[in-house]
């Protein structure tokens, strides 16, 4: 089951340009805790988006790109101080809950057209600093919705969106990364885990990348959605009444 899960989060990554982390560790948080999950989804999107960088450095857009890998800059420490210091218990749901929030995010359609790239450049920073705090926190695999609610309104065409978010969760994985080994919060647990997932979320992430160039990115947004919708409503019900039951 994990394997398909990787898999799974594999042929979305490489599809889109995100949405690994996110469905990773929300189905991996139905096994482990989020203290091991998030880290595990961040090694493992690093690891799988290695073999994008070199396509997606023609794609990205520098202006509106280092705007948001600024803001994440920012948010990352702060992010990984509250991981290590938050209950484990009310965690989960929080993820869940921010999760269903950001797939409704994802699944609303954007408004064609909405703003030229010049007149929305100033909201990166703040989309950056959105995204980096969620993900680099028990949030972590919220990270993707701030980023893409930004970029799917920035008036970036497929092509620099794709690879600008593609660098962009490079960067942030790098960061949150570090900072988790920084805090002591990064060990064999999950290396042995994300080493036994590596395999089938490679496969998913070359799967992914075939599928690109073959089949239109549009009709993938609602896909993403739908399924990021249903893991996290079924994550949120289960770690919620789970939560409650031990509280009483």
């Amino acid at each position: 089951m994990l394997w398909l899960l990787a898999f799974t989060a594999g042929l979305v990554r490489g599809f889109s340009g995100f949405g690994f982390s996110m469905i990773l560790a929300l189905g991996l948080m139905a096994t482990v805790p989020p203290s091991v999950a998030v880290p595990v989804a961040l090694l493992l999107d690093l690891v799988c988006s290695a073999g994008l960088w070199i396509g997606a450095c023609r794609g990205f857009h520098q202006p509106v790109g280092y705007r948001l890998i600024a803001g994440m800059l920012l948010a990352v420490p702060i992010g990984t101080l509250l991981l290590t210091i938050l209950p484990a218990l009310w965690m989960t749901p929080a993820v869940a809950a921010v999760c269903l929030v950001g797939s409704g995010l994802i699944l609303a359609r954007p408004v064609a057209a909405q703003k030229t790239v010049d007149q929305s450049r100033h909201l990166a920073f703040p989309a950056g600093l959105a995204s980096g705090l969620a993900m680099s926190m028990a949030m972590a695999s919220a990270g993707g919705p701030p980023l893409m609610l930004y970029l799917l309104r920035s008036g970036l065409d497929v092509t620099q969106l794709r690879a600008t978010a593609i660098l962009f969760f490079a960067a942030s994985s790098a960061c949150a990364l570090l900072g988790l080994w920084l805090f002591d919060a990064l060990g064999t647990e999950h290396l042995q885990l994300a080493v036994g997932l590596l395999l089938p979320a490679l496969l998913g992430n070359f799967a992914g990348q075939y599928l690109h160039h073959r089949w239109q990115p549009g009709s993938l947004r609602v896909i993403v959605g739908a399924l990021l919708a249903g893991l996290s409503g079924w994550l949120l019900l289960t770690s919620l009444s789970t939560a409650l039951a031990a509280s009483l």
